[in-house]
């Protein structure tokens, strides 16, 4: 599958995938899906599950952030389980 067709097809999701075709250069031409997830630690914890030495990429395919971007995790304790998620632009 071409990249570009996948980010269209899986908008905002982690993806493994085996490089099928890549350049010279090492830009990656066609893959073909492993796992798509919307959890990053679920791509991570299976490519400790993949054979050794094989050929894979991982990518996000939503809106990467902007550069000088960062993000707080707070977790109230009178709300157990929820947290709250708050973006602020660094200086």
């Amino acid at each position: 599958m071409n990249v570009n067709d996948l980010k269209k097809k899986y908008k905002n999701k982690w993806i493994l995938a085996e490089v099928i075709k890549e350049t010279k250069k090492h830009t990656i031409i066609d893959i073909k899906p492993i796992i798509i997830s919307d959890n990053r630690d679920e791509i991570y914890k299976s490519l400790s599950k993949l054979k050794k030495g094989a050929h894979v990429a991982t990518l996000y395919t939503g809106k990467i952030p902007p550069k000088g971007m960062s993000f707080t995790f707070h977790v109230y304790p009178s709300y157990a389980g929820l947290s709250g998620l708050a973006g602020s632009k660094q200086s």
